[in-house]
């Protein structure tokens, strides 16, 4: 269980989630859409339980490692929202020249190429499709993986540019 963004009584919420886990009825706790080490800290001065995941939105253009590399000392790991840009944005994604000159590379799609890069990256990201060949096609990124040269051009795209803001 996520606690959704900072806001009202973050320590009163988080306790609550805490309690759950100590009940036996959640395994596991984060946040959600917390961007900074400030915002983070705030947290960690009140958590008994450090969160495991931070979702936030994470892509090609917004891949904020500052904060990957920051909570990476707690064994937090940033789980991406919108790991395709989100509505409105997954064709710039796909279109992007680094990502259809690696797909094409690798004989993958641009998801995969994305993805792939999330997974090496040490991003958790959980693509939403309905659609079933998209969802085995999401799966199918274990047999390649992309050099550091290639995570480094990945990387250089970041313009720490969030589509969505909180």
């Amino acid at each position: 269980m996520l606690g959704h963004q900072p806001g009202y009584d973050d320590a009163g919420v988080y306790k609550a989630m805490e309690d759950a886990v100590a009940a036996g009825k959640l395994r596991s706790i984060g946040i959600s859409n917390y961007y900074t080490k400030a915002q983070v800290d705030e947290v960690l001065s009140f958590a008994k339980i450090v969160p495991a995941v931070i979702q936030n939105e994470n892509h090609l253009y917004y891949q904020n490692i500052a904060l990957q590399d920051y909570v990476s000392q707690y064994g937090i790991v940033i789980e991406s929202w919108y790991p395709f840009g989100g509505r409105g944005h997954t064709a710039e994604h796909f279109g992007n020249s680094v990502i259809t000159e690696l797909a094409e590379k690798y004989g993958k799609s641009s998801a995969q190429i994305i993805l792939r890069w999330q997974l090496q990256a040490g991003f958790i990201a959980i693509p939403g499709s309905s659609n079933p060949e998209h969802i085995a096609e999401n799966y199918d990124l274990f047999d390649f993986e992309l050099t550091e040269e290639e995570m480094q051009r990945i990387r250089g795209l970041d313009r720490q540019a969030r589509y969505e803001n909180w």
